[in-house]
């Protein structure tokens, strides 16, 4: 039930209408999870040096992420640290990537975060170290010089996927940081994807993928692996990463690389066109998706001069990043709270609706035709799970003025009648064919249905 307070409207099961509405669901993801991850992570800040390198360090970083279990109640829980934390040209002994000492002591982090009900996020990208060639791989007589190919421009090589001993050197790694206490990597410049990436990375780079999906299985422990960024969505990458990653980039970086605003309208747009690609190649392929979209990290809590993005921009960002299905990471700076944005996170209704969506990420429904093009003013829904209920989000995507959005539920892809429940209004609405708003620029309307007998 999404809203508990509605079960005394009722539930009649929704019908897939003439306009031929394919459900589908995310389903389990290769770590075993059913709700894509919530929290924060640092290259949100990091992008434009708001976060600057002396201050991304773990007495710096602890105040920040006591604010997941203070002012956000305990309901966004990774506390994510980006690029920077580990040492950038070297690794241990035996070629593992090691954490910089002289700003974190990640096995000390990872304990004072899990006492709080929190969890520790890193960030790693592909390759092996060009400084460790001559290292020897953990348990083999291997050389890491004969696991490598040529530089993919990060002070890294490019793996020999190939090579037997490619797979024990990620477990290698995998293994220590499971012995850290890490619950989730982000493993960055992933092709085919990773356009425009100004470094020399490999054409495909999916075993890298699927090997560190193996190693992070054979440590017991489960971490979350998330990969970066806009990733081939063609059916041959999408069966591999749907496979390998319980979250996918669909898109660049969403930040404006300024040290303030954070990001802007346009940026978003662009993160949304990317989704509604991204879940149009999903329905076509498959019932059953296996791996959450990844949106980039989200800016709800900040004011406009840090985050860019107006109170209803920052509504409409958490309505659709909530009905895609996607990680609820934020990037604003969390030690500046705005009390709306706050209210907005911490909303019983919207966490809710995020627990629905967790499982029926939303797909576009043009009004008028039920198609599922990108349009200024558009629809979506999320479901109808097999009890009924669906989320619906009504939007204005233009930001020169207010404009009507109206659709029908034909439109939507269900028939029947329905009393909708206004998620941010807190009210219910009393409809027979239709949904209609009045939306500002930016803005954007999301709604519960369960279904009733009319």
């Amino acid at each position: 039930m999404l809203l508990p307070s509605l079960t005394s409207l009722g539930l009649l099961a929704a019908t897939a209408s003439a306009a031929s509405l394919k459900v589908v669901k995310i389903g389990i993801t290769p770590d075993g999870s059913t709700d894509p991850i919530r929290g924060w992570n640092s290259w949100g800040t990091q992008a434009g040096k708001y976060l600057n390198d002396s201050d991304f360090n773990q007495n710096h970083v602890k105040g920040i992420c006591d604010r997941l279990a203070s002012d956000l109640r305990g309901n966004y829980k990774l506390c994510g640290l980006d690029s920077g934390w580990s040492v950038g040209d070297h690794g241990d002994k035996y070629g593992r990537i090691i954490y910089d000492t002289d700003k974190f002591d990640i096995p000390s982090f990872a304990r004072y975060l899990h006492r709080k009900g929190l969890l520790l996020g890193a960030y790693v990208v592909p390759g092996a170290f060009l400084n460790d060639l001559d290292k020897t791989i953990e348990g083999t007589n291997t050389k890491i010089r004969e696991i490598c190919g040529g530089s993919n421009g990060l002070a890294r090589c490019q793996l020999t996927y190939s090579h037997p001993d490619t797979q024990k050197w990620i477990d290698s790694n995998a293994k220590l940081f499971a012995s850290w206490g890490v619950d989730y990597i982000k493993l960055d410049f992933i092709t085919p994807g990773s356009n425009e990436n100004g470094v020399n990375l490999p054409p495909d780079e999916s075993p890298e993928v699927q090997m560190w999906h193996r190693a992070i299985k054979k440590t017991g422990r489960r971490i979350t692996l998330s990969i970066s960024w806009k990733l081939d969505r063609s059916k041959r990458y999408f069966d591999i990463w749907r496979a390998n990653a319980d979250s996918m980039r669909v898109d660049q970086d969403i930040q404006t690389y300024s040290h303030t605003p954070f990001t802007s309208w346009s940026n978003v747009i662009r993160t949304l066109q990317n989704y509604h690609d991204w879940i149009n190649v999903a329905v076509a392929n498959y019932n059953t998706i296996g791996t959450h979209p990844n949106l980039d990290t989200m800016y709800v809590l900040n004011s406009e001069d840090l985050s860019g993005l107006s109170y209803d921009q920052r509504k409409s960002v958490f309505i659709h990043w909530i009905g895609s299905s996607a990680e609820l990471n934020l990037g604003d700076d969390l030690e500046r709270p705005e009390p709306r944005g706050l209210a907005l996170l911490n909303d019983k209704d919207a966490l809710s609706a995020a627990r629905f969506t967790a499982q029926y990420p939303m797909q576009p429904r043009n009004p008028g035709s039920g198609g599922n093009l990108w349009l200024a003013q558009n629809a979506w829904i999320a479901g109808p799970s097999q009890s009924g209920e669906f989320i619906t989000v009504l939007a204005n995507y233009d930001n020169s003025g207010s404009k009507e959005v109206a659709a029908s539920f034909t439109d939507l892809g269900v028939s029947g009648k329905y009393k909708c429940f206004d998620i941010f209004g807190k009210k219910i609405i009393k409809t027979r064919s239709r949904l209609q708003a009045q939306l500002n620029g930016g803005g954007a309307l999301c709604t519960a249905v369960p279904s009733y007998k009319a």
